[in-house]
């Protein structure tokens, strides 16, 4: 069994001393490289501190990315679980949580899409010893399936699983839009680009929302 001092936690990281140095370069070091990429000894220079004591905290670097990914899902898990506690929601709003929980851990968002990049193994282990991990996803599906703007006979978990994932997948890669634009996009304009994207595509609409990013990186409303 995998043990470390976060297990006990389960929602998020140590609260102070060295074991939050250690988490906080673990996750620079599986956002930047995946679990299979990652090294204890980056860890550790990241952390200013030796193997051995990471291993003191943590059985293995299994334990401690376990840990780390439980926290980053979790932290999506909560933010769509009080969505549809404070509902009626629908489409908009579900894909609008993804979005916003994304956006604003996005070295968490690339931590997911290299665990998804690999086929989510250690996902699917986390749910396995804990099916309740996977209960805001049913939730959500089930406000988008009965929600107004429903998702038009697409099946409603795999809608809100493809959405999560596109969600991470952006947010992780704001930075890579940079070659193909004079000025950097705001977080609020890219949020919103993408919202429009997710839930409207690139289909002409009947009153369109917004002209595309301008070159300065900011919205302008059409005429």
């Amino acid at each position: 069994m995998d043990g470390s001092v976060a297990n006990m936690r389960r929602t998020g990281p140590p609260r102070s001393g060295i074991a939050e140095r250690i988490w906080d370069a673990a996750r620079i070091e599986f956002s930047r490289r995946g679990y299979h990429g990652a090294r204890v000894q980056g860890i550790a220079r990241g952390a200013s501190c030796n193997v051995a004591l990471i291993y003191r905290h943590w059985s293995s670097k299994k334990a401690l990315y376990l840990d780390i990914l439980r926290a980053v899902w979790l932290g999506t898990a909560t933010e769509i679980a009080d969505l549809v506690e404070h509902g009626p929601v629908g489409a908009a709003e579900v894909v609008t949580a993804y979005l916003d929980a994304m956006m604003r851990d996005q070295m968490g968002a690339q931590i997911l899409i290299r665990e998804y990049l690999d086929g989510a193994p250690h996902l699917a282990q986390l749910a396995g010893s804990d099916p309740s991990l996977l209960e805001p996803v049913r939730r959500a599906a089930a406000a988008v399936a009965l929600g107004e703007g429903g998702a038009r006979g697409i099946d409603p978990v795999l809608a809100v699983v493809t959405v999560g994932g596109l969600a991470a997948l952006v947010a992780s890669s704001q930075e890579a839009a940079r070659p193909f634009i004079d000025a950097p996009i705001s977080p609020e304009a890219w949020r919103h680009h993408v919202q429009e994207l997710l839930l409207h595509g690139l289909a002409p609409t009947a009153s369109p929302r917004a002209a595309p990013l301008g070159s300065n990186g900011a919205e302008h409303a059409q005429p």
